[in-house]
């Protein structure tokens, strides 16, 4: 059961407050995408996981956390703007201006992140050219990250295949996955499924259950 619940915070930078919904809690069934997107009703809660104050523009998952840049970077072209980004969707505005804090900020999980969430808004908007640019600026960070390694690594390699593939870098894909092999054997079925639809030239989104269903002898 998902419960949001609306609440007064005050924001770190101008001071004033501001109402907004905060997630209480929330389930998920079903099937992740291959992106590492959830499920059910989580999916569908992304409107609580970033907040905008309407006085200061100031974004953040948590308003009344101080920013570590400059309060003059909110008022920057670049920021107001979504740095030329158009979004159907002001959801998706919100999780870029979270990202452009976020690189300002140096940052480099913070920006990738906020760009993930990003890429899911403009999919479920059918912002089909902006999730295909956003995708492949968030691989770079992803790159970052991978090089820094850690115990999430495994888990970003898996998530930049499917960015490789959704922003129809299929070559790309093949060329950089096509020798991996990795420990857990059900992260090796998941990308011989990304080299299967790189080569077949399919960007289209899928599921954790759609590599068991297309893989059943694996």
């Amino acid at each position: 059961m998902t419960i949001i619940r609306n609440l007064e915070i005050e924001c770190s930078v101008c001071g004033k407050k501001s109402t907004h919904p905060v997630l209480s809690s929330t389930n998920s069934f079903g099937s992740p995408d291959l992106d590492f997107r959830p499920p059910g009703m989580s999916r569908s809660t992304m409107n609580t996981w970033i907040f905008e104050c309407p006085h200061c523009g100031y974004v953040s998952s948590r308003l009344n956390e101080k920013p570590e840049i400059a309060s003059g970077f909110l008022k920057t072209d670049k920021y107001i703007n979504c740095d030329g980004f158009e979004f159907k969707k002001d959801l998706a505005e919100r999780f870029f201006k979270g990202y452009l804090i976020a690189d300002e900020e140096k940052n480099t999980k913070k920006s990738y992140f906020n760009l993930l969430y990003c890429i899911w808004v403009c999919d479920d908007a059918e912002d089909i050219e902006n999730a295909r640019k956003i995708r492949k600026l968030s691989i770079e960070y992803l790159d970052e990250l991978i090089e820094i390694g850690g115990e999430e690594k495994n888990d970003f390699v898996l998530m930049k295949a499917d960015l490789l593939r959704r922003s129809g870098e299929f070559d790309r894909l093949i060329e950089e996955y096509n020798d991996i092999i990795m420990e857990e054997q059900i992260y090796n079925i998941i990308i011989t499924f990304q080299i299967i639809k790189a080569r077949q030239r399919d960007d289209a989104c899928y599921t954790l259950d759609d590599v068991k269903k297309d893989m059943p002898q694996q």
